[in-house]
């Protein structure tokens, strides 16, 4: 089972989406452990969430999944379970912005975000589950 989970081709592909999708989630990520670009820090997070009637497990797991899960797919390890965690935040995600339209905020005119970041977040989280983590990555090399 964890040969299968860490099991990845040499692709130069994956290994474009894996660096991608961990730059773009990483600063969410710290932005809510540890209060990096205009975040809040896991103290705060974690009371938003639990104040929004999110269980505390699984507010901890959204913190966990974008910090360290992010720098995990990064390194390209244990990537399939890092993106799998990824995925369902952002199905939840997405679900959340959705009375806001599609499109993101960009001229600062609508309620909030829409959901077309998770949308294309989605999209390369899915691609990581088929594919894994391709090039240069840990689990190719505990797979070889």
């Amino acid at each position: 089972m964890l040969k299968r989970l860490l099991q990845t081709d040499d692709s130069i592909t994956s290994f474009i989406i894996r660096v991608t999708v961990a730059i773009v989630m990483l600063p969410h990520g710290l932005q809510k452990l540890l209060g990096m670009f205009g975040g809040h820090g896991f103290k705060a997070t974690m009371n938003f969430f639990t104040s929004s009637g999110t269980p505390a497990f699984l507010a901890f797991l959204v913190i966990i999944s974008e910090s360290i899960g992010s720098l995990l797919i990064l390194f390209g390890f244990t990537t399939r379970l890092w993106a799998l965690m990824l995925t369902i935040i952002m199905v939840v995600a997405a679900s959340m912005h959705t009375g806001n339209g599609f499109f993101m905020n960009w001229g600062g005119t609508q309620a909030g975000e829409g959901f077309e970041f998770h949308i294309l977040t989605l999209g390369i989280l899915v691609a990581l589950l088929i594919k894994g983590a391709g090039r240069w990555s840990v689990d190719r090399q505990l797979t070889k």
